[in-house]
């Protein structure tokens, strides 16, 4: 009795290590899918479930539920066809018009002699490019002489006068204006990297070191500083914020390694702000005392992803969640185990139809807009709770982890349905931030703390503009131009007039 009653505990621990076994399979077996998925598969968020139309992409899925008469069950789907775009090429733009007549031959008749009635007859038009010119300003300072005072004996000397030289951008230097706002503009609006620029002015007839051009970024971010700070001032008095963070590389910060992972905090105003501002924020760290730093001073709803650090940031600031990770982690279990994915499927389907509503909705007013969620998104996300409540995943597979993330996120993701000012996702904070990533893969790091913060700054410049519907490069000549005049310390009144939004900066750098 005894050794039966031992091979069943043997039996039993074998059963629950084959058991285990499976588990860390189907787990590694996932891992090694989503990794070729990553690297070879569409990179699209949008729902791909068997050739089904999605609810992501569309307010309705095409489907019409009720059965025929025949009592048969069918299913039919509304076959859109989406409009092909045009391939020609067309001018989106009012642009100065060079006309050019080709001329007749002859401007008599052949036959009897007499001049021909001319008129003109449009051909078409072409579209011309001229390469960058570049040219020398050399600037002169009048001056005046005192004829008659000079020839006064009462005077001691030649006596002059000067004309007054306004305050310039960069003294001392080959650099205009206009020519540090072009490098900067390249760096963050094209993500041109500053040696290949070089290559290009070198053409056109100016030699200069990286090391120069990297200098005159950094001092045309020093030059425009107190317009930042005064932004991202301004900012944090908005009721609604987005964060996100990414990882930069710079080469020497004190007590890192060069390969070591540096950060670009974002913060940006919501959507329906009054005023768009977008800051970047650089830091050697991305631990919850930077985060707690930076929102010091805001007391508004912030919407963030789930990263932990957040969890820090000042007691005043609500926070609340982003649908769109959520989304992003179902899809996850979609490509995960196989008998998880049908699973994972209906997620994805009622997170699709939440944004659905969302679009929808866009252009309501905020009463109305709180009225569509609680009545039609409030469901589906009880929906989503309750169906979470009667399944159990693999633990740590794909589905699970979305689990773990929907739980833990619970409280925050629930802030949109009573408050009709936050957005449903951090989309927003995403796409701003897309500008530094793109130019990361081109210009790679930074070199020096003073250098990360330059990126910093001008990359958080570069998309207020944007935001402001200005055009980058004329706004950077404005600010090089008219800063320096006020001083070194003008107050908050003064650079008042030089935010993106005044009448003055909108009349003279519309894009």
């Amino acid at each position: 009795m005894d050794i039966i009653e031992e091979l069943k505990k043997i039996n039993a621990s074998q059963q629950a290590q084959i058991e285990e076994l499976i588990r860390q399979n189907q787990i590694l077996t996932e891992q090694v899918k989503y990794l070729r998925n990553k690297l070879y598969g569409h990179s699209s968020e949008k729902s791909i479930d068997d050739g089904q139309t999605s609810l992501f992409d569309d307010a309705s899925n095409g489907v019409f539920e009720d059965p025929e008469s025949t009592g048969e069950q069918i299913e039919i789907v509304t076959v859109r066809k989406k409009k092909r775009q045009s391939q020609k090429a067309k001018i989106t733009k009012n642009l100065p018009i060079k006309e050019e007549l080709i001329e007749l031959a002859e401007h008599n008749c052949h036959n009897c002699g007499n001049a021909y009635q001319i008129f003109k007859r449009l051909i078409g038009d072409k579209f011309h490019l001229q390469p960058a010119q570049a040219y020398i300003v050399r600037r002169y300072q009048e001056v005046g002489k005192y004829q008659h005072c000079s020839e006064d004996v009462n005077y001691d000397g030649d006596q002059f006068v000067s004309a007054t030289v306004p305050q310039s951008f960069m003294a001392h230097s080959l650099a205009s204006e206009d020519l540090v706002a072009t490098i900067i503009a390249n760096k963050y609006e094209l993500a041109l990297p500053l040696y290949r620029q070089r290559q290009r002015l070198k053409g056109l007839g100016l030699s200069v070191s990286e090391a120069t051009l990297s200098n005159w970024v950094i001092f045309g971010s020093e030059r425009v500083a107190l317009v930042d700070q005064l932004l991202f001032r301004k900012l944090k008095q908005q009721p609604y914020l987005h964060g996100d963070e990414t990882p930069i590389q710079v080469l020497l910060e004190p007590g890192k390694s060069a390969t070591s992972k540096s950060f670009l905090w974002e913060m940006r105003s919501a959507a329906n702000a009054a005023t768009s501002i977008i800051h970047f924020h650089y830091d050697p760290s991305r631990s919850e005392k930077v985060a707690r730093a930076i929102y010091e001073g805001f007391n508004g709803t912030l919407v963030c992803d789930g990263y932990a650090g957040y969890n820090h940031i000042p007691p005043g600031i609500r926070r609340a969640g982003c649908w769109a990770h959520g989304r992003r982690k179902f899809v996850d279990g979609t490509n995960g185990i196989e008998s998880q994915r049908s699973l994972g499927r209906k997620f994805v389907k009622k997170f699709d139809q939440l944004f659905a509503i969302e679009r929808k909705a866009q252009g309501f007013s905020p009463q109305q807009l709180l009225e569509i969620r609680q009545r039609e998104s409030k469901p589906i996300v009880d929906s989503i709770w309750q169906l979470m409540s009667e399944t159990t995943p693999i633990n740590k597979s794909k589905l699970g982890r979305a689990y773990t993330y929907m739980v833990n996120q619970r409280e925050q993701l629930e802030v949109f349905l009573n408050d009709p000012g936050v957005a449903i996702s951090n989309n927003i904070a995403e796409r701003s931030i897309k500008t530094s990533v793109i130019g990361r893969k081109n210009w790679l790091f930074s070199t020096g703390q003073r250098g990360a913060k330059a990126n910093a700054l001008f990359l958080g410049l570069f998309e207020t503009a944007i935001a402001n519907h200005l055009d980058f490069k004329k706004y950077l000549v404005y600010l090089f131009t008219y800063l320096p005049r006020l001083g070194d310390s003008p107050t908050d009144e003064e650079l008042e007039a030089y935010l993106p939004w005044a009448k003055a900066v909108q009349q003279s750098c519309a894009a």
